[in-house]
């Protein structure tokens, strides 16, 4: 086999693999965004992570994220239904700041992504 078709059969497993990621964050919602996703993946790897966090490791800004995190809680936004898969809670001793969380069916599209980027 040639170094050319041996790239070409890697290339197709990982086109693959972010193909079935991408569909697990379809499964979510048809019409997710990237920043979306980028969001319920910080909420995943770190359950309790504030906005103000999210803001930073996503380099997105506080707006964006406080909308996004609306959007996925129960809360929705701007007319929207909340897609229900990140809860929203006080954290003990800071009045101000809000810890993220993924829950129910956000639980299980962060364990299948995870399972697929790590498998192999």
């Amino acid at each position: 086999m040639t170094s050319r078709e041996n790239n070409s059969i890697e290339d197709a497993e990982w086109v693959e693999t972010l193909t079935l990621i991408i569909n697990e964050f379809r499964k979510i919602s048809p019409d997710i965004t990237a920043n979306q996703m980028l969001v319920l993946l910080h909420a995943g790897a770190k359950p309790g992570i504030t906005q103000k966090e999210l803001s930073k490791v996503t380099n997105l800004a506080d707006g964006t994220v406080s909308r996004i995190c609306a959007l996925m809680s129960d809360r929705g936004h701007q007319g929207r239904e909340g897609l229900n898969v990140l809860s929203i809670d006080p954290i003990p001793g800071d009045y101000r700041s809000k810890g993220q969380k993924l829950i129910g069916a956000g639980n299980k599209m962060y364990a299948r992504v995870r399972d697929l980027m790590t498998s192999k």
